[in-house]
């Protein structure tokens, strides 16, 4: 049951995140979106919201990590879940120690430490996941049924990130050291990023909770014939 439970708000989690990210957009129309990065939307007004958004959406890593850690077998799952541990922590740290505007000073301690915090989980997502993946598709007869889907899930993230990394230097980095402005893409690709991390948490935690009401209906039979049996020794 704690399990369904983390599963559900694991979804709930990275709904609201996605949502907040919306919202604000609205609430800030001050800051174009194109050349904003999520981070500096936690600066100034409205600020707190985004705060909250990032402890959000590491609680939404928090409870994967609570839904799945009885499902893997393998020290490659383990690995995983400690690297997707890691990754709560860093996206919580995200929220407390907020940056300053875009290009970040990382003189300055508290955007330092944001910028760790982040990057750690931006980049460790991604190899929790593979690694969760395809621990729980070879080790899990019970995900059985979901070989397939799972090793889907497992290489999105990567796929996302490595977007991140060739749109980063094809449009990003050519601009120049420092280069601000609104002619200047940093909006959307974290956005997009996040929005493929989130989504594989979201497909990861469904699928839990189908194989999971697979195995309560397969074993409901079973269960009225053994009350059916001790009734009749009684």
């Amino acid at each position: 049951m704690k399990n369904l439970l983390s599963a559900r708000l694991s979804i709930a989690a990275a709904i609201a995140y996605q949502l907040l990210l919306v919202v604000l957009i609205f609430l800030r129309p001050d800051l174009p979106v194109y050349s904003t990065t999520i981070s500096e939307w936690a600066i100034g007004h409205y600020g707190w919201l985004m705060q909250v958004a990032f402890w959000i959406s590491a609680s939404s890593y928090l409870f994967l990590y609570a839904t799945l850690k009885t499902e893997v077998k393998g020290r490659p799952g383990k690995i995983g879940l400690a690297l997707l541990f890691i990754c709560f922590l860093g996206t919580f740290g995200v929220g407390v120690f907020t940056t300053n505007p875009y290009p970040p000073d990382l003189r300055i301690p508290k955007t330092l430490i944001h910028t760790c915090c982040g990057t750690l989980a931006m980049i460790l997502y991604p190899v929790a996941i593979l690694l969760i993946a395809l621990d729980i598709s070879r080790r899990n007869e019970a995900w059985a049924g979901y070989r397939s889907i799972l090793k889907a899930i497992g290489f999105l993230p990567l796929l996302a990130f490595a977007g991140f990394i060739i749109h980063l230097n094809l449009y990003v980095i050519p601009l120049g050291k420092g280069a601000v402005g609104p002619d200047v893409p940093v909006g959307y690709p974290p956005r997009v990023m996040f929005l493929a991390y989130h989504l594989t948490l979201i497909a990861m935690a469904t699928l839990f909770l189908k194989k999971q009401t697979k195995h309560e209906i397969k074993w409901q039979p079973q269960k009225s014939l053994l009350k059916k049996a001790n009734k009749s020794f009684s």
